[in-house]
């Protein structure tokens, strides 16, 4: 796992989402502990651990298909979660909506997520 690229992916995010990031995690699946991150909320990472655990449980019985990359919470008062998955490495991000578009957030932040736990999982 390369902790340097993961740290370099919570620096792109700053950049991208400036005031708008309110925290991100970094964590491997299993055990939900928060390996990088900014604003860190350890607590979150283990209960979105287990949510992520849970959907895909939830699916699989369902005879839904999987998982992707990603899933988004949107929240009260203009806050939304994305979780991004990439094999045993998963990030979770709590942004604020009201300081920059949904677009950034899918079109730009999301994709540099899923290629920086791609290469940190390598």
């Amino acid at each position: 796992m390369d902790v340097k690229r993961m740290n370099q992916i919570t620096e792109e995010l700053k950049e991208v989402l400036g005031s708008a990031l309110i925290a991100t995690d970094l964590w491997v699946t299993g055990d939900g502990q928060s390996l990088a991150g900014y604003n860190t909320q350890p607590k979150a990472s283990a209960l979105f651990n287990e949510i992520t655990t849970n959907l895909n449980k939830s699916l699989k019985n369902s005879d839904f298909p999987g998982l992707g990359k990603y899933y988004l919470i949107n929240l009260e008062n203009n806050f939304m979660v994305i979780v991004a998955i990439q094999g045993q490495l998963q990030q979770g991000l709590l942004v604020d909506t009201s300081k920059t578009s949904l677009g950034i957030v899918i079109n730009i932040a999301l994709p540099k997520v899923i290629e920086g736990l791609a290469a940190a999982a390598k």
